[in-house]
């Protein structure tokens, strides 16, 4: 039986029985830019809401966003197909390309919409479960499970929701190497830039010598602090790309999104967030160093989002919930003694490391 998956953003019923609003807690546990939108974005979000401009449809090819990302990119604007979000985006990957009985393999633990989004159209799920230490994936074992199985789809996620763990280049040429010729690879690069890497294997195979077995998934909400307004693109083969658009109902990107994407991806904007995001991972780097002295349990990870080892998550989550913080119970990853975390600015960052003092001396949810 199909179920939904558990997401780290916030539940909104929860907080209503709780007495509280989404602006009463720190939300720690979404992976996204804790600097918020940049002015220019919110701006012309706020010129945009006009009459004229709700009374229309959107521009269902996104004409003007598509140049926008193209040009960030530098890769033509055939090779592009923005949609309502990554999480859009995977469910067209899989409504083009699965079929009933296929086989496909996920690189685990990792975004449960995958698994969801094949199982839908009747695939085959494998999912490979890290054998490697800190959940971390062992590429030589991986190549083994690839040539053995042989899957039609490989999904991963580069660097991965929710270890952190960064492929390289080399490693994703490697596991590539491993897989038939028409083996499709989808490469979620949705946090790439909360890495400090940002070299894409898959945009640069794409661009330069059109493999037609990648397609990169990417999102603009998270690096810009836009997840209400639901935003992320595919950069593919125009072949690749036609097919996803097939898939695609009409105007699924609404006018407010692209116009807020326009503006996010304009250059200086773009050096700003990049220089926030730089800035958090220095956050972040003090921060692992901060909860590792005070005893716990810290995965290593090359973004700004971490696993930490509490004991029964669900019930740590609900204890720091109490005290208005939100993390990521990992239950639903397959790891339900980890949290997992996204670095805040610092003085919020204190909170969380002062409540899990309390909860672990109170025994309300720390082993």
């Amino acid at each position: 039986m199909l179920h939904t998956v558990p997401h780290g953003d916030i539940n909104y019923g929860e907080l209503a029985q709780l007495g509280l609003t989404p602006d009463d807690i720190i939300d720690f546990s979404a992976n996204s830019n804790p600097f918020g939108p940049h002015p220019t974005v919110l701006e012309a979000i706020r010129a945009a809401v006009t009459v004229p401009k709700l009374r229309h449809y959107p521009d269902r090819d996104c004409l003007e966003l598509r140049q926008a990302i193209a040009l960030t990119e530098d890769i033509d604007p055939r090779f592009i197909l923005p949609t309502n979000g990554a999480n859009e985006l995977i469910q067209l990957v899989a409504l083009a390309f699965i079929k009933p009985g296929s086989r496909h393999l996920i690189l685990s633990p990792t975004f449960g919409e995958y698994e969801r989004a094949i199982r839908v159209m009747g695939g085959h799920v494998q999912p490979y479960f890290a054998t490697g230490s800190y959940y971390r994936h062992d590429i030589a074992h991986v190549v083994s499970v690839i040539r053995q199985t042989q899957p039609a789809t490989v999904w991963l996620c580069n660097p991965n929701n929710p270890t952190g763990q960064y492929l390289t280049p080399a490693e994703l040429a490697e596991l590539r190497a491993s897989a038939q010729e028409e083996t499709l690879w989808v490469i979620d690069e949705s946090y790439q830039y909360f890495s400090g890497f940002e070299e894409s294997l898959g945009r640069r195979a794409i661009a330069h010598h059109h493999n037609e077995n990648i397609i990169v998934m990417r999102s603009l909400t998270k690096e810009h602090g836009l997840a209400g307004l639901r935003l992320g693109f595919a950069i593919a083969t125009p072949e690749r790309i036609e097919q996803l658009r097939v898939a695609q109902p009409a105007w699924s990107v609404n006018s407010l999104a692209q116009v807020a994407g326009v503006a996010a991806l304009q250059p200086e904007v773009q050096a700003e967030q990049r220089r926030n995001i730089r800035q958090l991972l220095a956050y972040a780097s003090t921060w692992w160093a901060e909860l590792i002295a005070t005893g716990l349990r810290v995965l290593p990870t090359s973004t700004s989002y971490t696993l930490i080892e509490t004991g029964p998550a669900a019930r740590t989550r609900q204890a720091l919930l109490e005290s208005r913080l939100l993390v990521r119970d990992c239950s639903s990853f397959g790891l339900p003694n980890h949290i997992r975390v996204a670095a805040q600015l610092p003085e919020q960052n204190r909170q969380l490391i002062e409540a899990l003092n309390r909860i672990g001396k109170t025994d309300k949810g720390l082993t």
